[in-house]
């Protein structure tokens, strides 16, 4: 994957994506679908992790 550099010319295409003037590239309904899966997947994973760790936090000590 190749990223832009962030030069003026650069922002001002997204401005005019932004502004509806430039249409972007059209993208496959599914890109949408991995993306909300993976973002879901990684929030829930990362919320099991403290889970886990606040809960071994809270066992209570043996006497």
């Amino acid at each position: 994957m190749r990223f832009r550099r962030l030069t003026p010319g650069y922002f001002r295409v997204l401005q005019m994506q932004v502004a509806g003037e430039l249409k972007a590239e059209p993208r496959s309904p599914l890109v949408g679908i991995v993306a909300t899966t993976l973002a879901v997947l990684g929030l829930g994973g990362s919320c099991y992790a403290v889970w886990k760790m606040v809960r071994q936090r809270q066992l209570p000590k043996a006497p």
